[in-house]
């Protein structure tokens, strides 16, 4: 049979195989050796090919784009093997930026870097938003070399608390927040200010992830979710991590309408994305930070079980400008029956990996539970350590936001694991 494209991947993780028509395309991918080799047999052998180079593997977002060059020099060996590829396809936070130069490289349609960069720069994000007239936090980006004076004149015209991030990392990782103008000249004086660091106003409100599809620059699909409790939160101080869709239609019309404005503003034309935003106690939407990629942690596995919409498919689809699969839309209110959602993170509390002793509480969930991902008395969990490490993943479906905020809270009351670090 004659395959009909060659579609090129940077990067790839077995949970996104069913998006990816191995079938009908010669499909070809470019990855590090590490990531080769987590790889099931079953799924590498679906692959044309697999280039492979040496990557460091730490949890470093950037670390793919350090290595540009060598992505396209491997890329560029399986272009003169199977030909020049008709789609280049990167599905997460770390690869988007390097598939976008590929795509620039070598002539294909699709996210540019301009707009990759855009996604993942969280000061150039900001600065380009800005200019649009979109709100964003008051800012600055900082360095070791930032001068004090510097650092002291923003915090004085931003009172209260601030915000000292990476540019270009996620999951809450490298995030501190600071009580104000005393504690960051304090990281200043200690050295502890990095390199390709922001800071920025602390915003008070509600903060929504929402997640998005935009074809031919326009959105026809979004589903916003206000963090009960928040990645960092989860991250830092091991709270479990709750989502919920809002039930209130005028919301999320005015938050349909900002996705739009910020996915055009930033130039996305076919492009799935994550967005997060804040709305404010004065009613107020200020744009948090975008990536033109699914979203993670419970984010796909919601959007699949509740509404049956495969964003890792959809992604993958406007890498290669094939038509939507979305089965309704444009927004999570307009399919019946589903007055809200949400899904719940209960951390796992052994920092390393361990062995599952016993499992609580399972008999005992609320009949919204749709889905739930819970591991089995003897497994062996964190091994290798996740950047979501969770004891068990809840995900519910029910009338309202309040039904679900309740019946996340009794599944997160209800349920627990013991377990033994491994020797």
């Amino acid at each position: 049979m004659t395959k009909n494209k060659h579609v090129l991947c940077v990067g790839f993780h077995a949970s996104e195989a069913h998006a990816v028509d191995f079938d009908d395309h010669v499909v070809t991918a470019v990855m590090p050796k590490g990531s080769a080799a987590r790889l099931p047999e079953e799924v590498a052998a679906r692959f044309a090919a697999i280039a492979t180079f040496d990557l460091p593997d730490i949890d470093d977002l950037d670390n793919y784009d350090r290595a540009a060059d060598t992505i396209r020099e491997s890329a560029a060996e399986l272009v003169a093997e199977f030909g020049a590829p008709d789609a280049i396809v990167g599905l997460y936070e770390h690869t988007t930026l390097p598939a976008a130069r590929l795509r620039d490289h070598f002539g294909v349609q699709g996210t540019n870097a301009r707009s990759a960069l855009l996604c993942r720069d969280k000061v150039a994000m900001k600065e380009a938003l800005a200019e649009a007239g979109v709100r964003v936090p008051r800012h600055l980006a900082v360095d070791p070399g930032t001068p004090r004076d510097v650092l002291a004149e923003f915090a004085a015209a931003v009172p209260g608390r601030l915000v000292l991030k990476p540019r270009s990392q996620g999951a809450s990782m490298g995030v501190s927040v600071l009580g104000g103008a005393a504690e960051l000249l304090a990281e200043h004086d200690a050295g502890r200010i990095e390199e390709g660091y922001e800071v920025e106003e602390f915003v008070d409100g509600d903060i929504y992830h929402s997640d998005g599809v935009v074809r031919d620059g326009k959105l026809i699909w979004y589903c916003p979710s206000r963090y009960a409790t928040t990645a960092f939160s989860f991250q830092h101080e091991r709270v479990p991590m709750v989502s919920v869709t809002p039930d209130d239609p005028g919301l999320v019309a005015r938050m349909f309408d900002y996705a739009q404005s910020v996915a055009t503003a930033l130039g996305l034309v076919d492009s799935a994305f994550h967005l997060e935003l804040f709305h404010t106690p004065d009613d107020e939407l200020v744009f948090l930070e975008i990536g033109n990629r699914f979203g993670g942690a419970g984010v796909p596995v919601h959007l699949r079980e509740v509404f049956g919409v495969d964003m890792p498919r959809e992604a993958v689809l406007a890498c290669l400008g094939e038509p939507s699969e979305l089965p309704g839309g444009p927004t999570m209110l307009d399919f019946p029956g589903i007055g809200a959602s949400g899904w719940l993170f209960v951390p796992l509390d052994e920092p390393g990996p361990c062995r599952v002793l016993e499992v609580r509480g399972l008999d005992d969930l609320p009949a919204s539970v749709v889905h739930a991902d819970t591991p089995a008395v003897g497994e062996l969990l964190n091994d290798p350590p996740d950047t979501w490490s969770t004891a068990g993943r809840f995900f519910v479906a029910a009338g309202s936001t309040a039904e679900v905020e309740r019946d996340l809270a009794a599944a997160a009351a209800r349920y627990s694991i013991t377990t033994k670090a491994e020797e």
